[in-house]
């Protein structure tokens, strides 16, 4: 019998929601009863007044079982294996990365919000000269040489997986941000800002450090001379920069395994048909969705204006 052709996207469908969940917990014989009633972890806690640790629901895949009972596909559990390789891989950010082309000139505030979204997205971790991790804020004389990493917050692996069982792909497509002036918390128009250095009393010696403050001048109802005002995105694309980030991993995690999987026995691997950064894609058209807070057009007459027009026509 031939091998069937799908894509990579169904066969991971297939295998994390028909295939892998079919094999039974492991060293539980009685997965099924003990999922009888959502009360019986309340009933064994009057029964006995303890608290009872149950073994652990899922199979050897990270999966709940179905109680089907059987081996999963051989096809099946190689991309589960495949899927748990990809943490081997490295993915490096090139240094121009932004993700934020397609929204428009955000000035200033486009770099500091894929700044913040790189944060959210990654974490550094230090290890020392025998890998072992060490605290990111460990200095070099107290571990020996330290070396830091810096790795995503989400497995690349976890990623793949959520969208297998869920469906779809990271969520790429964003409304257009508008630059606004941050106002005065007290409705007195723009807020003005500006930074004084403050000296303080250090364990050692005085310190000395930046602090921002108000910029008004209020005694002469104008902002200092070295005051500034600041922007802010609205929305704040934060959240699409992180989400962009992760469907570019996704869609390369994708590639891999197409790559890794050519020799199923039962299945011939295609490439995703998405592309691998759709908000770039010419062909597409405009993706972007319309900015909710602008009108769509004018408001229609109200009846006393169109009871006026009457009058004046008659």
């Amino acid at each position: 019998m031939g091998r069937k052709t799908v894509d990579i996207e169904a066969l991971l469908r297939w295998a994390y929601r028909d295939e892998l969940p079919k094999a039974a917990a492991e060293g539980d014989e009685t997965f099924v009863f003990r999922l009888r009633t959502g009360w019986g972890g309340v009933e064994k806690m009057g029964e006995l007044l303890a608290l009872v640790q149950e073994p652990d629901m899922c199979n050897r895949f990270g999966l709940f079982p179905d109680a089907m009972e059987r081996e999963p596909h051989p096809d099946a559990v190689a991309v589960f294996d495949a899927v748990e390789r990809l943490g081997e891989l490295v993915y490096a950010m090139p240094e121009e990365w932004n993700p934020l082309e397609d929204l428009g000139d955000l000035g200033a505030d486009g770099p500091a919000a894929i700044a913040r979204g790189i944060g959210l997205l990654t974490t550094t971790k230090a290890f020392d000269a025998a890998g072992a991790e060490v605290s990111a804020h460990a200095m070099p004389g107290e571990s020996g040489a330290v070396r830091k990493v810096q790795q995503m917050r989400r497995s690349p692996a976890r990623i793949v997986i959520r969208h297998a069982l869920l469906g779809g792909c990271p969520p790429w497509e964003a409304e257009r941000p508008e630059r606004a002036v941050v106002m005065h918390p007290m409705g007195r128009g723009p807020a003005w800002f500006r930074k004084i250095t403050v000296t303080s009393d250090g364990a050692f010696a005085p310190a000395r450090y930046e602090v921002e403050v108000d910029g008004f001048d209020y005694s002469r109802r104008r902002p200092y001379a070295d005051a500034y005002q600041k922007t802010f995105l609205d929305p704040d694309p934060v959240d699409i920069v992180v989400s962009r980030a992760e469907y570019e991993i996704w869609h390369a995690c994708l590639a891999s395994l197409v790559s890794d999987l050519q020799g199923l026995s039962a299945h011939h691997v295609l490439p995703s048909l998405r592309a691998a950064r759709p908000w770039e894609d010419r062909e597409q058209g405009n993706r972007i969705l319309p900015s909710l807070l602008r009108a769509a057009g004018p408001l229609p007459e109200s009846r006393a204006v169109r009871r006026e027009k009457k009058r004046a026509a008659t």
